[in-house]
């Protein structure tokens, strides 16, 4: 049966000497695993059109199991992205998580509408870092555990102005007056935790303009990796290069 869908290529392994197996995130938010064959190869002409990132029309034969990709008539390969490795590293956070957040046969219009959105607003400008930290917050419930960060955790207080740390050991947003209780606690700026609280609670189709500083990403970011490894035993592999690029630049300066 022949199939054309609009999608967003999730993943991309090689395959052999020639091939590769890509997933699409497709339009309806299902995954769909296909076999490139020849995607490898420069002259097959499936070479750029089967990176990740790419958003197309994607044309495929599907009888039982896995696809076979035919073309790809691309919409936006996100180009930027091959061009910025740090970029690319957050973009693939994005992708990965989303990808890993599903079931093999689930189907979520949300995911392919989450991933749609970070990469538009990437393209735009705004930094894959902040994309990856939203979808983050928006994929906790499918790892199977959420996350408060306006109210102490302890005292049940709601003033935000006294939030200083993260508590694994409570799990929950702590302030200054009960700080004590956990000398392990994660510290970050309080200002941390209030954006935190906005980007977690606030729809993705109402997030506008976005601009966060650089101390403030890096804070949101450690602290939800933790988390995620903490809470639910992931370790990105994505996060493994965001690692390294951090080593780089610090050893740099």
């Amino acid at each position: 049966m022949l199939m054309k869908q609009k999608g967003i290529i999730v993943k991309s392994v090689d395959y052999g000497e020639s091939d590769k197996i890509i997933t699409i995130l497709n339009e309806f938010g299902a995954k769909i695993p296909l076999m490139a064959r020849h995607a490898k190869k420069v002259k097959s002409g499936l070479q750029a059109h089967t990176q990740m990132f790419v958003y197309g029309l994607f044309i495929y034969n599907q009888w039982r199991g896995m696809g076979t990709l035919n073309s790809v008539d691309v919409i936006n390969r996100h180009y930027e992205l091959q061009l910025d490795l740090y970029e690319n590293s957050y973009a693939s956070l994005c992708a990965e998580t989303i990808e890993k957040s599903m079931e093999e046969n689930e189907v979520s219009q949300y995911n392919y509408e989450l991933l749609h959105f970070v990469l538009t607003k990437i393209s735009q400008g705004t930094k894959a870092q902040l994309m990856s930290i939203i979808v983050l917050l928006k994929c906790m419930s499918k790892f199977g555990f959420t996350a408060s960060f306006d109210h102490c955790v302890i005292t049940k207080s709601k003033d935000q102005s006294k939030l200083i740390a993260y508590s694994f050991k409570f799990d929950g947003a702590i302030s200054s007056d009960v700080s004590y209780q956990d000398q392990h606690a994660f510290k970050l700026s309080n200002r941390s935790l209030y954006i935190l609280n906005i980007l977690q609670k606030l729809p993705i189709n109402k997030m506008n303009s976005l601009s966060i500083h650089q101390e403030i990403l890096d804070e949101m970011s450690e602290l939800l990796i933790m988390m995620y490894r903490e809470y639910a035993g992931m370790f990105f592999k994505s996060q493994k290069l965001i690692n390294q690029l951090k080593r780089f630049e610090n050893y740099s300066h």
